[in-house]
């Protein structure tokens, strides 16, 4: 039986890293109470997932499985060098990787290993114990659009408010529009031009979302976003339809 406080410890031990692999956006690490290392990898562009195990039972022994959609691409023994089955090395580890706290790579991962397509702590019961990897559940209702975006911008995990979360968000996007005005006076007062001033302000705009998106790895904020195209695309028109 998987107890509920063992998925909340579980889903503790993981944090997140910076990816070691080149080409992999988003990375995970944990090491559990025995001393095992467990990384998970994550390119979003390619749909790959690398996941690696160094056992502390053998060592400088580590193990990777490189996955894209549920489908094993490479499993490898990167102390001796080839490849070969690794079903034996991974499986005992599936409840710690079934408490990733990323819906998206295990999406991604595909249930390979037995890992659970959704995060464990996920699965709500009424009762003290369960073992939803053995049993068939229902999926958790899917999120409105506009949850999905308070949950992006507030930071909110299970529907819980995070006030450091919120002031991160919030100095990146007073600094984004702050640059973006400043950016955009340049413009003007160099070449005095609304056309130019609008196509500045318009590019700003997807730019900043941009690095929301890649460097950040958060949700744009569509309103931001939507702010420096609108103003960009009045200036636009106003120095098109002036002359």
């Amino acid at each position: 039986m998987i107890y509920e406080s063992d998925i909340e410890q579980y889903r503790r031990l993981w944090k997140r890293s910076r990816p070691v692999t080149q080409g992999y956006q988003k990375a995970y690490q944990a090491r559990t109470s025995s001393g095992d290392f467990l990384q998970v990898e994550f390119s979003f562009h390619d749909g790959l997932v690398k996941l690696q195990v160094d056992p502390s039972n053998e060592k400088g022994a580590t193990y990777t499985s490189t996955i894209k959609k549920g489908t094993i691409i490479r499993e490898r023994d990167v102390l001796n060098g080839f490849n070969s089955p690794l079903k034996k090395i991974f499986l005992p580890f599936k409840t710690v990787f079934s408490c990733l706290p990323d819906e998206d790579i295990l999406d991604c991962v595909g249930g390979v290993y037995e890992i659970s397509k959704i995060p464990l702590f996920k699965y709500r019961s009424h009762k003290s114990d369960y073992d939803p990897i053995d049993h068939e559940v229902q999926s958790p209702p899917r999120k409105s659009f506009l949850t999905r975006i308070a949950d992006a911008f507030f930071h909110r995990e299970n529907g819980v408010f995070s006030w450091k979360r919120f002031r991160e968000r919030a100095v990146d996007d007073l600094h984004d529009s702050v640059l973006g005005m400043s950016l955009g006076a340049v413009l003007y007062f160099h070449f005095f031009d609304y056309m130019i001033l609008g196509w500045g302000l318009g590019f700003l705009g997807i730019l900043f979302g941009g690095m929301d998106w890649t460097l950040r790895d958060r949700e744009p904020m569509i309103i931001k976003v939507l702010i420096f195209l609108v103003t960009g695309s009045y200036f636009f028109y106003t120095g098109y339809t002036r002359f």
